[in-house]
């Protein structure tokens, strides 16, 4: 079964497609998801480190409801996503004799949600990806390097813009702008 992953530098949105009702829909991950009203389920994308050694950690909404998420707590972590293969010196803490990085924070994180996905019990044997429009090479390569972790049959990885207007289904309409206004980037697709 192909599952989807919008992976978000402030949520991220996991979604299938249902073969019985033929529809898309937006999957809601005990421990990690939160739903607000008539909104579909987003994770937010948040990990706090329990333990870097051992890579103990917390993901989405259990390290909100734990009261864990701290701006001045070093073993919290936010918008990392923006982090990910970027070169960026002295900033990055040490935990239990670790220096984290954001790629690992990126992994543990996406570690939590196939893991979320398995335990539904969904098979993962597929796994779409988005990416931003321009991520740079590095980015893909770590993308990849992930999925192979996840042990996953097949990746495939698809523009954010391009995968929000297959999302919202396409109009008859010539010519279509989709705006992708994120966390951390800013995509059109015309």
């Amino acid at each position: 079964m192909a599952i989807a992953i919008d992976f978000g530098t402030s949520n991220t949105v996991v979604a299938r497609w249902n073969p019985i009702t033929q529809q898309p829909e937006t999957l809601k991950l005990p421990g990690l998801s939160i739903q607000q009203g008539q909104n579909p389920p987003l994770v937010p994308s948040l990990v706090y480190v329990e333990d870097a050694a051992s890579g103990k950690v917390l993901a989405g909404k259990e390290v909100i409801d734990r009261g864990l998420d701290l701006k001045t707590n070093p073993r919290f972590f936010r918008t990392f996503k923006r982090g990910i293969g970027s070169d960026i010196q002295g900033f990055l803490p040490e935990l239990d004799g670790q220096t984290v990085g954001f790629e690992q924070v990126g992994q543990w994180f996406l570690a939590g949600v196939a893991a979320a996905v398995r335990a539904v019990p969904l098979p993962l044997d597929s796994l779409i990806l988005t990416v931003p429009v321009d991520s740079f090479e590095v980015y893909r390569h770590w993308l990849g390097e992930v999925c192979q972790s996840l042990e996953v049959e097949q990746v495939r990885m698809l523009d954010e813009p391009t995968a929000a207007a297959l999302g919202y289904g396409l109009t008859d309409a010539k010519l279509l702008l989709v705006v992708d206004f994120g966390g951390g980037t800013l995509d059109l697709s015309l």
